[in-house]
């Protein structure tokens, strides 16, 4: 199997790259002038990069694109089709902010001209309840049976159908009085004409007569409103006016008279600085009130700790550098005392000079500690007598300020009903005064301009307005949800991911395995390994070929000896990494070593086809010499060691001190140890073998696999001091990336199986023709 010398292309080839560029950094060399080329030119198409990977994206959605943007489009064909045709007639008036004057005094019912709500209000007064009252009693709308009929929908006739129970309880011309102004108001349509004062009224209707008569109407009951509501604006505010006055100064005279005799009656002159004196003392004292009573509360309970125990968990103990410093010689003393007490004995003089100097360090401490609790008892001392100080100063203020306040709550009471009444009385009077000058006098500021014609073609609906808008809307919906799936995909599904989120570098991908892809029936002794090394030629056997030789030029001197391969969760497939990377190693004519350690789930001894009735168990338990627990050439030489029967403490035996020896044993005998560990996550066995070994490899199922599972494994790799040496992304579709990555990935796959088949061919068909249990055999 001398495939190695062949070219590596794909994604083995960027690990290679990594994993120079890796050592190159380890070295203290920089990254050769070519490298550097390369990746200056990745910067600058990132720009294309990303747009293929959005177009990847649509590619990959494409039924799902397709089918809403069709969905959208019939739903548009569909609507418009059954949406009645509608007339649209347009009245042009024209609204100026003032009217032409005789006076100059403003008119209540005209606003400023600087008012920049003014059109604002114009145009809702144009849609009001009262004006479409109006026109419906100027055309007698409610008495038209064809207006009702033709601005009733299906729709509306149906719910009519259904709700006349309700409607029977109605008056029948009361009801169709509010049908008629429901229809006016909801016909019409009012569009300012920008930068201008022209107003346009349109009204929709399926009658197109009625489309021109209701806009007519609307704008002359407009222009009539107006002048309506500013005369009888005016005579009601003068009569209103007037009335009030006199109100108003009767009471102003009498509650100035009040104040008056009661302050006479309690001998108030001023009380107002008084108040604000005694209410600002006691708000002031009550607020550093609370600050001593947290002060006391807090001194208090950490008396209450110091005098509970020996003090020596207090903060200020453990906090204070003297302290420290002399626990620190302390600890110094003793190791070396309990050093020397294997030489010594403890009555030699330089032990007992070390046991009185740790009694010495003893007794600063405690005098330390002592000194400490003094000092917290005086500032609990000191708080609680100030926070009683406080206490009672504000009782003395609370009795002064309540005096006060009782004598002059009546007087603020009659002085602010004075001050109210004298200003509401000054306000009506000027008011007055203006209304009764203006009275009605003044043009109207609304006009019409052009009266509405009857219109000839529908305005609505308009087919390809719709469909247009149903596609948009059908995009954006397609982009919405398949940003909405990317989003909740939180799985791993290209190499590059791998690398932004974890930080490892990416030694392999493995292509999905057509095993895995169809979902076909297993039989006796099958699997993805057996069949990957049944078949050579395969862009699988090819994937791991590039993944052996990444791992190669892993390090700076070459493959560890020691490597675990292991993966966050179970079924990412690590065990079948672990027998193609054993297979390859021992391919180059090397001694290796496959150890099944996953002592909970084992697997390896089914893909290999052996027993598991003895293996690594009884090695770790010590009832059995290691030689007695392998099976020797299971596959190209590769010696392999099951799990074995499975035990109750599997961590316990891992933490124990024969694995480890069964490793330095190996690595003596062996050119290279394989161990299939067991997943990260829940368990303490893969943070143990990744303490041991020199180096890991992290299997990550393609699309499968979460982040978050995939983070916390490593991060608990790292805190075992684990050394990773990159990431594998295993089960990896092409296919179902995107259309970029489906070039990238799957073609350069495709690619290698043929050139595979091109170099190796002599000899293929005699490598293909044998089988995998003569393999196994030998």
């Amino acid at each position: 199997m001398g495939s190695d010398h062949g070219p590596e292309t794909g994604p083995s080839a960027v690990a290679l790259d990594a994993a120079h560029s890796e050592r190159a950094v380890a070295a203290g060399r920089r990254y050769p002038a070519v490298y550097d080329e390369r990746l200056s030119g990745f910067d600058e198409s990132s720009g294309a990069s990303s747009f293929l990977k959005y177009v990847g994206l649509l590619v990959k959605h494409r039924i799902l694109v397709a089918a809403i943007c069709v969905s959208a489009l019939l739903f548009g064909f569909v609507v418009t089709f059954l949406t009645p045709r509608i007339y649209t007639a347009t009245t042009t008036i024209q609204i100026d902010r003032e009217a032409a004057k005789i006076v100059r005094l403003q008119d209540p019912m005209v606003e400023r001209t600087d008012d920049p709500q003014f059109y604002t209000t114009q145009y809702e007064l144009l849609k009001s309840h009262a004006l479409a009252e109006r026109v419906v009693s100027s055309l007698a709308l409610a008495d038209k049976k064809e207006f009702a009929e033709a601005e009733a929908s299906i729709v509306g006739r149906l719910l009519q159908k259904l709700f006349t129970k309700r409607e029977d309880a109605e008056p029948d011309n009361a009801r169709r009085r509010r049908q008629a102004i429901d229809m006016v108001m909801k016909g019409l349509m009012i569009q300012p004409v920008s930068m201008s004062r022209i107003v346009k009224v349109n009204f929709s209707s399926p009658s197109p007569a009625l489309a021109q008569q209701i806009s007519v109407a609307i704008a002359e009951n407009f222009v009539a409103m107006t002048l309506d509501r500013r005369y009888s604006a005016s005579n009601y505010a003068r009569n209103f006016l007037e009335e009030k006055l006199q109100q108003v100064k009767l009471k102003l005279e009498d509650s100035e008279k009040q104040v008056v005799a009661y302050a006479q009656k309690e001998g108030i002159v001023s009380v107002d600085d008084k108040l604000s004196i005694a209410g600002s003392n006691l708000k002031s004292l009550n607020d550093t009130l609370g600050v001593a009573m947290a002060q006391r509360i807090k001194e208090e309970q950490l008396w209450i700790q110091a005098q509970n125990g020996t003090g020596l968990g207090l903060p200020q103990v453990l906090d204070d550098r003297n302290i420290q410093r002399a626990r620190e010689r302390r600890t110094e003393l003793m190791a070396d005392y309990q050093d020397k007490l294997g030489v010594m004995k403890p009555d030699f003089p330089e032990m007992r000079q070390l046991r009185s100097q740790i009694a010495e360090y003893d007794r600063q401490i405690r005098e330390q500690v002592d000194f400490i609790r003094q000092a917290i008892r005086a500032r609990y001392e000191a708080a609680r007598d100030q926070e009683m100080s406080f206490s009672r100063r504000i009782e003395t203020l609370k009795v002064e300020a309540l005096d006060l306040r009782d004598r002059s709550i009546k007087y603020n009471i009659l002085q602010r009903e004075v001050d109210t009444n004298r200003s509401l009385y000054d306000g009506l009077l000027q008011q007055y005064k203006e209304v009764g000058v203006t009275g009605a006098i003044g043009t109207n500021n609304v006009s019409v301009i052009d009266k509405a014609e009857r219109p000839k073609s529908p305005s609505s609906p308009k087919l390809l307005m719709n469909l247009s808008s149903a596609l948009v809307f059908g995009v954006i919906a397609s982009i919405v949800t398949i940003a909405v799936r990317e989003f909740l995909d939180d799985t791993f599904k290209v190499p590059e991911e791998i690398e932004e989120a974890l930080g490892l570098t990416v030694l392999g991908v493995i292509p999905l395995a057509k095993r895995d892809k169809e979902k076909s029936q297993d039989r006796a002794g099958y699997s993805v390994a057996t069949e990957i090394i049944g078949d050579p030629l395969s862009p699988m056997a090819e994937a791991y070929r590039s993944l052996r030789t990444s791992i190669q030029f892993s390090t700076a001197t070459g493959a560890p000896r020691t490597l675990l391969v292991t993966s966050s969760q179970p079924g990412e497939g690590k065990s079948t990494t672990s027998v193609c990377i054993a297979a390859n190693f021992a391919q180059l004519g090397m001694q290796v070593l496959l150890i099944d350690a996953d002592m909970r789930k084992p697997s390896l001894h089914e893909i290999l086809a052996v027993d598991n009735n003895v293996g690594l168990t009884n090695v770790l338990t010590g009832a059995m010499d290691a030689s007695a627990a392998v099976y020797e050439n299971r596959i190209f030489g590769v010696t392999f060691m099951a799990s074995g029967p499975v035990p109750p403490n599997p961590a316990e035996l891992l933490a124990g001190p024969r694995f480890g020896s069964l490793l330095a044993m190996a690595r003596e005998k062996f050119d290279i140890v394989v161990i299939d560990g067991p997943p990260v996550v829940g368990l303490a066995d893969a943070p143990l073998l990744g303490s041991l070994v020199d180096g890991a490899i992290f299997v990550v199922d393609a699309m499968r696999t979460r982040r978050r599972v995939v983070r916390a494994a490593v991060k608990r790799l790292d805190f075992a001091r684990t050394r990773l040496l990159g990431g594998l992304l295993n089960k990896f579709d092409a296919k179902n990336v995107g259309h970029s990555y489906g070039y990238a990935y799957g073609d350069a796959y495709g690619q290698g199986h043929a050139y595979g088949n091109e170099y190796f061919g002599y000899g293929a068909k005699k490598a293909q023709s044998g089988s995998i249990s003569s393999m196994m055999e030998q």
